[in-house]
């Protein structure tokens, strides 16, 4: 990642993207982070970023392509695409502190009562765009609506952050393969922003990772293969009906100069209130709580039971577990 600290913006600006540089007339992700690294406290009203768009070299986004931005903390700031290639980031409660380090900031509203406002940067994420066809360097323009006494008096400052493009046989001389992670399923069917660890009892969640348009992916978990996929832009595939813990794998293969190369991605996630179609323990068992038989338990040890073993219809079990 890159930063940006100079000019006449009171907040650092750091770009990072997925492949590194960016690869002509291909999927791309961008992040723009912005924190503050001074000394000084300053209030933030709004920023307003700036995408080149065209078909020139100059320019970053082809023309009429829409962008998806997403933003951290969400809950305190929200984005919007107001036209083409221009998007504004606004705090949801009029305005934000990045207060310098070791700086407490104290607002005090008209009530009388204080206020204090924590530290905290933010992200912003611009998600499965492709860049125009052409190599060349890109200039985004950040301007930052921002006060640093107390919002008395507020000033307007730009930043420009430099994007290269590279023809894509240099800029994916090395193969971005990676990143897999489970991210829940929105109602449209698209990936949250953020990874998940635990999902509900049926909850539909996506796959995603990172790998070039040309690979092949062999998709495993629950103990068997789920697919295979290629020729993808964006590597996703949706995963429903997990009843337990489970782990993901998958096989990325890659054609290089005639050469196989292979990559093997992980990741695992929990399942809340988990079901198991039968469950053998083979030492000593000890219950603390119900627990719901749907199917055989055997056990080759002994068992202590603080609770309850109960059947499908919630009726409890007697005599002995087989």
């Amino acid at each position: 990642m890159s930063f940006y600290q100079g000019g006449s913006s009171r907040l650092t600006y750091g770009l990072g993207t997925v492949p590194s540089p960016l690869a002509t007339d291909r999927p791309a992700h961008m992040d723009i982070v912005v924190s503050n690294s001074g000394t000084e406290a300053v209030l933030c009203k709004q920023i307003l970023v700036v995408l080149p768009t065209g078909a020139l070299a100059q320019d970053l986004v082809p023309a009429g392509r829409r962008v998806v931005p997403t933003v951290e903390p969400s809950e305190q700031w929200s984005i919007e695409e107001i036209e083409s290639g221009v998007l504004l980031t606004l705090p949801q409660d009029e305005m934000a502190a990045f207060t310098a380090v070791d700086t407490p900031l104290t607002l005090r509203p008209v009530n009388g009562e204080s206020v204090s406002l924590t530290s905290h940067g933010l992200l912003l994420r611009l998600k499965d765009f492709k860049a125009n066809a052409l190599a060349g360097t890109a200039l985004l323009r950040v301007r930052e609506t921002v006060s640093v006494d107390n919002g008395q008096s507020w000033e307007r400052n730009e930043v420009i952050l430099p994007v290269v493009k590279y023809p894509p046989s240099e800029a994916l001389a090395a193969d971005v393969v990676g990143g897999l992670v489970l991210r829940e399923a929105d109602a449209d069917g698209n990936p949250g922003s953020a990874p998940v660890t635990l999902l509900g009892s049926g909850q539909k969640a996506l796959l995603t990772w990172t790998a070039p348009g040309d690979a092949v992916c062999d998709v495993y978990y629950d103990g068997r293969h789920a697919g295979q996929l290629s020729g993808q832009d964006k590597w996703l595939l949706p995963v429903s009906g997990l009843t337990r813990d489970t782990h993901f794998h998958i096989q990325v293969t890659l054609r290089r100069s005639g050469e196989t190369i292979t990559h093997h991605l992980s990741t695992a996630v929990a399942v809340a209130e988990p079901t198991f179609p039968q469950l053998t323990v083979t030492e000593n068992l000890t219950v603390g709580l119900d627990m719901n038989i749907n199917g055989a338990v055997g056990v080759t040890g002994d068992v202590t039971t603080k609770a309850r073993f109960l059947d499908p219809e919630g009726t409890p079990l007697r005599g002995r577990l087989a």
